[in-house]
């Protein structure tokens, strides 16, 4: 008789749920702040220095990339597919800019299209990270690289303070200001934000990249040594991850004393201080989601192999039998969350699209006088506790399904 461990064990079979759930969460809150009628000034992006709860969301995203490239990149690097993924986000970020453009103005202008957006600051994060991991393995090593990334930032907007008015960066006086238009030229650089700051640029593209790379680092602390196939190893990587995010959040408190957070240049104290608040909830929805799967997993194998080996028939079906209903549920429920993060890419930047058309659309002169077709919808919900909540809820709905329904098929959307 065999005494390898069955497949339920093997580290190798094993897939962080927990990545995935975080992910979850994330894209509801994407998808719900995106459906805002009127984003109140608290929230809304903060104006320059500061950070608002709607300014967390793209680096918490950014965060968790680096997480997925990290396990894409931990048994050996892509390169043969690296051209192909930073070719199709480049090329699917100008096709997100152009739809965002139009919404906006009814007509897609080349010579005013956006290079930089979400979909391009993925292509060179995607590149930068799978290059590095050609010489750099390990938690302890990637770490390293996010704070010496971020510590190089930090010298380049401090010194560039150093030549400001007041010794600050500002709106007017800052390396985004001076460096960006050098490469790319402003008619294809600023959208949200007026010219001369932007955080998809390529100043704060090198900070994302810090960010980034913290994640890297949290992938590899989840993977650690054996992987986390029983109860000891969610906690041991559980453990890794909470020393990442003191590590992190201690880079981010040094680096303030040099410059501010500032999400338009995303700078060290503000990317670095989300990447450690993002890393931390990875390791508690670890420690709550994996730890009791694994334990699950584990036991389900163990009966198996005494069915196998002629062991007593009854001692499994009665283990098979005692899974009460509510951890059925939560199974049910992390599996939703599940469902919602393999396809983050499509929902994140399909809700951004959509958002954009329903909320800018139809073009009018006056928008105070006229509705848009968010405004309209969200009257027509209004049954639905206000008009603000049931237009919320039935985009998250809509995306929700779409996310279920692909899952099931096992259809995802990569670069």
């Amino acid at each position: 008789m065999s005494t390898s461990a069955p497949p339920a064990l093997r580290p190798a079979a094993q897939r962080v749920a927990a990545v995935d759930v975080v992910r979850g969460l994330l894209l509801v809150a994407i998808v719900l702040s995106g459906s805002l009628l009127q984003p109140p000034a608290w929230f809304d992006h903060a104006p320059w220095a500061g950070v608002h709860p709607l300014d967390v969301l793209f680096p918490a995203f950014v965060l968790l990339t680096g997480v997925g490239l990290g396990f894409a990149c931990a048994r050996g690097v892509p390169l043969a597919r690296l051209p192909r993924r930073v070719l199709v986000l480049l090329a699917a970020g100008l096709v997100d800019n152009a739809a965002v453009q139009w919404a906006r103005t009814g007509g897609v202008d080349p010579g005013q299209l956006r290079w930089t957006g979400v979909l391009q600051l993925f292509a060179l994060v995607a590149l930068v990270v799978t290059l590095v991991h050609l010489v750099v393995r390990g938690w302890v090593a990637w770490t390293a690289v996010a704070l010496g990334l971020a510590a190089t930032h930090t010298w380049l907007v401090a010194r560039w303070a150093s030549t400001c008015p007041g010794g600050e960066v500002t709106g007017e006086c800052n390396p985004s200001l001076g460096i960006d238009p050098a490469v790319v030229p402003v008619g294809h650089l600023y959208r949200q934000m007026v010219a001369g700051h932007d955080p998809e640029g390529l100043v704060a593209a090198f900070g994302a990249c810090a960010t980034a790379a913290a994640g890297v680092a949290a992938a590899h602390a989840l993977r650690g040594r054996g992987g986390a196939a029983d109860r000891p190893g969610v906690l041991r990587a559980a453990g890794r991850l909470a020393v990442v995010a003191a590590v992190l959040a201690g880079g981010a408190l040094v680096a303030s004393l040099w410059v501010p957070a500032v999400k338009r240049l995303w700078t060290a104290p503000f990317g670095l201080a989300v990447a450690a608040g993002v890393v931390l909830v990875v390791a508690v929805v670890h420690l709550l989601i994996d730890a009791p799967r694994v334990e699950r997993r584990r036991a389900a194998g163990t009966a198996a192999l005494r069915v196998r080996s002629g062991g007593p028939r009854h001692r499994a079906h009665r283990r098979r039998s005692a899974t009460p209903s509510a951890a059925a549920g939560a199974r049910a429920l992390r599996e939703a969350f599940v469902a919602l993060g393999r396809n983050s890419l499509l929902v994140y930047v399909g809700s951004e699209v959509l958002a954009a058309v329903l909320l800018l659309r139809p073009l009018r002169a006056d928008p105070a006088a006229e509705p848009s077709l968010a405004e309209s919808a969200a009257d027509r919900l209004a049954w639905l506790v206000s008009p603000q909540v049931g237009f919320s809820a039935v985009l998250l709905l809509g995306w929700w399904v779409l996310a279920l329904v692909l899952h099931r098929r096992r259809w995802y959307l990569r670069a």
